[in-house]
């Protein structure tokens, strides 16, 4: 049911991050450098994909159909976290077509020179896409990413202690007067972004608001819930929570589904009633790649309605790809947690990980962290 997860699967890396957030990174590169998109016809072909993405990530029937219809390989490398997919990426020794990246990750080496421009033409199944994820469109601007996965940052929940009646709120985590009683049992992630936007959240707020004001209200609270936090932690929260360390973690969707029972009683995944935001894994094709045609159109493949179906169904996560979702199983399809309801769905926001947003909440978070 759940997404297959390799070691150290984590949803931040907060010191490199925060290096290229404020721009302090080698890899960024002159402004007055504008890569251009590589040109390429729909379905053209220039060589073999060298794709990296994390393991048992990408659906083998999908591989095994691109290989036969097109006649060329596809050599999978695997990643074991974040930070060594941004060191083989930014270093450049790696000549890999196409890579599986979180979208603020995908941000973050576009602005480092590291993602080449996608190119519209060679694309025509992005027009299955949900808008609410693939928000470049209808824009002329040039775009480094294909929405591939998403899902949830919510809270999961020990209903054994919290109870079956609790009011799912965000403030669970930041309302001190109810959160002391889960005091050293309660988890946040990592990334400063992601607290930042469960406190935004939960003040009635955008997690996407330009409003120094507001957000330095939301690392207020984020640090007075500190008082009662565990700690932050974006490795091992879902398997602490499943063995009872935990009582309230804040996390991912799919690490929760792979790390709790399945029907259990004991445990529940939410999404707050003031809302969530989303996780979105993309495709993307580095500078280096050797074969950026054959990446366009395995891109594109992807992107073909049945395929979308195939890789969400064998990830256990949900798609972007509004075409293939006919075509996912029931189970998945049914599943609340992973397709919330349109009531719900309307209060998940996806998050703007642009520059002057990352850093104003980069800087206010330090509050946080002293």
């Amino acid at each position: 049911m759940g997404v297959p997860q390799g070691p150290g699967r984590r949803l931040v890396l907060p010191a490199v991050l925060l290096s290229l957030i404020l721009g302090a990174c080698a890899i960024e590169q002159p402004e007055t450098e504008q890569l251009r998109a590589p040109v390429c016809a729909a379905g053209q072909i220039d060589g073999e994909v060298v794709l990296l993405s994390r393991p048992d990530q990408m659906s083998p029937e999908v591989i095994d159909e691109f290989e036969r219809r097109y006649a060329v390989d596809v050599v999978e490398r695997v990643y074991e976290n974040e930070d060594d997919l941004l060191s083989r990426v930014t270093a450049g020794a790696d000549d890999f077509d196409v890579v599986v990246v979180a979208d603020y990750l995908a941000e973050t080496l576009q602005r480092g020179g590291q993602l080449f421009p996608l190119d519209p033409i060679a694309l025509p199944g992005r027009v299955h896409l949900d808008p609410k994820f693939d928000r470049h469109q209808d824009e002329e601007d040039d775009f480094y990413a294909v929405p591939f996965l998403w899902g949830t940052v919510g809270i999961g929940l020990n209903l054994n202690v919290v109870g079956e009646d609790a009011e799912p709120t965000w403030g669970l985590v930041f309302d001190t007067e109810r959160a002391w009683i889960y005091s050293g049992r309660v988890s946040m992630l990592e990334e400063g972004r992601q607290v930042l936007a469960a406190a935004m959240l939960y003040l009635g707020n955008s997690p996407n608001l330009a409003d120094s004001d507001r957000v330095r209200e939301a690392a207020e609270a984020a640090a007075a819930a500190k008082a009662h936090l565990r700690g932050f932690d974006s490795e091992t929260y879902g398997v602490r929570l499943a063995e009872g360390v935990l009582d309230v973690a804040h996390g991912r969707s799919d690490v929760f589904i792979e790390a709790l029972p399945p029907e259990s009683t004991d445990f529940r995944y939410i999404i707050p009633q003031e809302g969530a935001v989303a996780w979105v894994d993309t495709l993307a094709i580095p500078t280096t790649a050797l074969h950026p045609c054959s990446a366009h159109s395995f891109i594109d493949f992807v992107l073909e309605p049945e395929n979308g179906a195939s890789v969400a169904n064998y990830a256990g996560v949900a798609t972007p790809n509004l075409a293939a979702i006919q075509h996912v199983s029931l189970e998945l399809a049914g599943n609340p947690h992973i397709y919330p309801p349109p009531d719900v769905r309307d209060r998940i926001t996806v998050l703007d990980y642009s520059e002057n947003l990352n850093r104003l909440y980069a800087e206010e978070f330090v509050i946080v962290e002293s």
